[in-house]
Order: C-alpha cells, then sequence, then structure tokens
C-alpha cells in the first residue's frame, strides 16, 4: 500500500468522526451536517518560520497548531469543531514524528476543549514538498445564538480589556534560543511557548452572555492585533500597559538582561490571549464572570475617536514613542 494512504488509515484510526461531520476521512470530500458549523477559520504553520524542531518536539507542533486555529474561534465568541489537515512532507516522511504529531493534536484537543465541544479531524490532504514542511489547519465552529463576535463593532468609550498573561510566549522563546538562560528557571515562559494555552471556554461564554462588542486573539502581539481591531471598527484608543499582569518569571529574565518585559507584554505574539472592547454597562457581568471563572482579567484602556489613533502609554505611565515590533509574516527569518 502506498504511504500516502497507510498515514490517511493512521490518521483516522487516531481521530474519530466528529460531531457534526456525517461522513468524513476516506471519501473525495467531507460531508457536513446541514446547519451546524457557521464559523470557518484557517491557519498555517511552515517549518523554520513558525516552528523550529530544534526548539520544540513533534508533540509541541501538533498542540500549537491546534491551538492557534482554537484561538480563532474563541476570539468570535464560538465553539470548536471539526477541523480538517493539509500536511507537506518531505519525502520520505519521518513517520515516527508524525506520531507524535497527531499525538500532540489529540492531546490539545482532550485537554483544552471544554467536554461540550467534539473537536476531531473530518479530512484533509497529504502531499509531499521538496521544500520546509507545511501544516495547514482549518476548524470548523459554531457561533453563539446572539451571533459571532467580530472585530468591527468597537464604539469610542467602550473599555478595551485583556484575558490572560500577554508576553509569556515571547519570553519562552528568548529562553530557548539562549546559550546562557537556564530552562529550568522559566518553565512557565517556556511551557507557554511550546504548549500555549488558548482561552477556549472563556471565549466561548463571553460570545453566549454577549460581553464584547469586539474580540480578537493576541496571535502576532497585542499591540499589532489590538491595531487590526482599531483599523476595523475604524476607531482609535489609549492603552496603558501599565495596568497588564507581569509574571514573575517575565521580571526575572529582564533583570537577566535578556530583553524588555514592555516589549514582551506588548508586542509578543502566540500567547492567544483575548483582547475585547466592552461597552461600560456591560463591565459589571464580565466582573463577575472573572470572579466567578477564576479569570485573569485586565482592563487597559479605551476606545477613543478614529482621530486620536493609537496612544500606548508604557509601564513608566509615560507615553511610548518608538515602534512596538511584533510578529509579521512576510518579514519572518
Amino acid at each position: 500500500m502506498p504511504i500516502e494512504f497507510e498515514l490517511i488509515e493512521r490518521i483516522a484510526a487516531v481521530f474519530p468522526r466528529p460531531e457534526g461531520v456525517w461522513e468524513g476521512i476516506g471519501d473525495d470530500a467531507a460531508v457536513l451536517d446541514p446547519g451546524r458549523f457557521d464559523l470557518v477559520t484557517m491557519d498555517t504553520l511552515v517549518e523554520g518560520v513558525h516552528f523550529r524542531s530544534d526548539l520544540s518536539t513533534a508533540e509541541d507542533v501538533g498542540w500549537k497548531s491546534l491551538a492557534a486555529n482554537l484561538s480563532d474561534i474563541a476570539a468570535m465568541g464560538g465553539g470548536p469543531g471539526a477541523f480538517f489537515l493539509s500536511l507537506a512532507l518531505p519525502d520520505p516522511p519521518d513517520l515516527e514524528w508524525l506520531e507524535g504529531f497527531w499525538r500532540g493534536m489529540r492531546q490539545a484537543a482532550q485537554e483544552l476543549v471544554p467536554e461540550s465541544f467534539d473537536v476531531s479531524a473530518g479530512g484533509g490532504d497529504l502531499s509531499r514538498t521538496t521544500g520546509p514542511m507545511v501544516i495547514t489547519l482549518s476548524l470548523m465552529g459554531e457561533a453563539s445564538p446572539a451571533g459571532p463576535v467580530l472585530r468591527k463593532n468597537a464604539v469610542p468609550g467602550d473599555r478595551i480589556v485583556v484575558l490572560g498573561d500577554p508576553g509569556l510566549a515571547a519570553g519562552g522563546l528568548v529562553v530557548l534560543e539562549s546559550d546562557q538562560l537556564d530552562e529550568d528557571q522559566f518553565k512557565e515562559l517556556v511551557a507557554a511557548y511550546r504548549r500555549p494555552r488558548p482561552h477556549v471556554r472563556e471565549g466561548g461564554l463571553l460570545g453566549l452572555y454577549g460581553i464584547p462588542s469586539a474580540m480578537i486573539d493576541t496571535s502576532d502581539g497585542l499591540i499589532q492585533d489590538l491595531g487590526h481591531l482599531l483599523s476595523s471598527s475604524q476607531v482609535g484608543a489609549q492603552i496603558e500597559a501599565f495596568q497588564l499582569p507581569i509574571a514573575p518569571e517575565l521580571a526575572a529574565l529582564e533583570e537577566a538582561g535578556a530583553g524588555q518585559v514592555e516589549q514582551w507584554l506588548l508586542g509578543g505574539g502566540e500567547d492567544f490571549c483575548l483582547v475585547l472592547t466592552v461597552p461600560p454597562a456591560r463591565m459589571p457581568k464580565l466582573w463577575d464572570m472573572a470572579r466567578q471563572y477564576d479569570w485573569k482579567v485586565s482592563d487597559i484602556g479605551e476606545i477613543r475617536s478614529p482621530e486620536e489613533g493609537l496612544q500606548v502609554m508604557g509601564l513608566d505611565g509615560e507615553p511610548i514613542k518608538r515602534e512596538i515590533t511584533s510578529f509579521r509574516h512576510f518579514e519572518a527569518t
């Protein structure tokens, strides 16, 4: 049997057919239950650009592949469902690596997804490449009964709220790329880089209760992703970086001379925090939910008129004049 079909059979054995998929792996196309999914997201990871095998295991890469898509659905205020996986692999493919990759995806589906949602493979594609490995994953999802939360509905007066700890994954990458730093002293940062934990349940609940007017996740960095939201909503904002939580390990990393906390907080990507804008009248409900579910929530600013642009107050309370660098797909090396 050609190796392509062996791999397809193995994928089908690892991932059971998810709810909402009437016919999945093994036919020319998947057949979905009518009216089940109304959200679709896609993310591509390229070896050497989005992940490095010397810094992450196959399990880590599998975990992150699914986590990135789960975060996108959470940022729409919805719940995840079936995913479709496309792999472009070197010839011959590393079967041991692939087994670890699928294992990491299964672990992410089991640990990150609430029991009320069924996340598994509904199909995909396998191909050979003469270049680096390319992983593309599409995830289906369901919006809340209130409808999807979009980026374009923020209005002046809304509060800007961050759910989660920004900067951890960026700090973890610094640790892993360093020859001088001890990983054991920065376990939280390294874990955040290798095994990010998107706010799947939180995003679904926020959408269910209609809390955000707009929402986005921090895949490329807080400032850059907030900028996307502001552009979509055609508004400005003022934010206060000193309102953000600073993890002890992140502070220790700065003390070790490895970089600046402010840069990691505002420019670091792949933390998959949620950034939401909230009308003031809904803030009490958000605080109630944060206490009930033990969420880490930070009110960092306000949506302003578009003429004001984006004003950023630094950790010292002073306006930041320099550019905050974030991940850019077509400038990565």
